[in-house]
């Protein structure tokens, strides 16, 4: 992606010519099956970087509700509804607009994200809701009740002011409310910066769409200039990669291109 305004990007952290997920309930799991396709590549390709993420678990909430970051925030509640295929089709799956090797397939956006978590730690419970535009405990905008409401970016108060900060997180992330992306993404915990003595700890972002420049661009553009929360965050590292459609019984990943 292009850079952006405030990034500081670490080259240990950017970049790659493939790239790997692996989830799994356990995170011993999960290390073992990189591990092993590490081995297996030996001679072809090596390990750039890893990052160790995670979400909270399963059994944890049984409701399955939208995950929390090191903030304390909940994240990902404006996502797009994955079990509605038309809107999969417009916001993640590559279709006719897209060449014929990412047809059925979506292109994803990584951000290492450092949160400043000492500093967050120093505010207060109203400057952090205005800076996500959302209530901490129920996720709900401000001024609402219900996390999955609407944002009403034309509500304003008795003296006339926003009642959702418009340089807040969550109305530079809306806009309009014409573009979406599909977010998954993990905390990180990785000890502490020795030169600063501060938390190396943060959000790994992850993002799907169909349109790299359309959508994850030009949203980071706009959070990148103005969004209330740069002032609790780095941007450390960076990449995108092109998923390919999935694969028949038989066929294997990245065949369409020599289709």
């Amino acid at each position: 992606p292009p850079p952006f305004a405030g990034d500081s990007l670490e080259p240990q952290w950017c970049g790659g010519d493939l790239c790997v997920q692996a989830c799994a309930d356990d995170m011993q799991v999960a290390f073992h099956a990189i591990r092993n396709l590490a081995r297996i590549a030996r001679g072809t390709a090596v390990l750039r970087w890893t990052q160790e993420g995670f979400q909270r678990t399963g059994n944890a909430d049984p409701k399955g509700g939208t995950p929390r970051n090191l903030l304390g925030f909940k994240d990902g509640t404006g996502n797009p509804d994955v079990t509605d295929d038309a809107e999969m089709r417009e916001v993640v799956w590559c279709g006719s607009e897209s060449p014929a090797w990412m047809q059925g397939g979506t292109y994803m956006a990584v951000r290492r994200v450092r949160l400043r978590i000492e500093v967050w730690d120093r505010s207060t419970l109203s400057d952090q809701e205005a800076t996500f535009g959302r209530h901490r405990q129920s996720g709900a905008p401000i001024g609402a009740t219900d996390e999955f409401a609407k944002l009403n970016l034309e509500a304003a108060d008795a003296e006339g002011k926003p009642v959702i900060p418009p340089d807040s997180h969550s109305a530079l992330a809306h806009g309009d409310g014409t573009v979406k992306m599909l977010r998954r993404s993990y905390s990180f915990s990785s000890g502490m910066d020795l030169t600063t003595g501060q938390l190396d700890a943060g959000l790994l972002f992850i993002s799907f769409q169909k349109d790299l420049v359309k959508q994850f661009v030009s949203i980071q553009k706009r959070l990148s200039k103005n969004d209330r929360l740069n002032e609790y965050m780095v941007h450390t590292g960076s990449a995108v990669f092109a998923c390919f459609p999935g694969v028949r019984e038989g066929g294997y990943i990245g065949e369409t291109l020599l289709g």
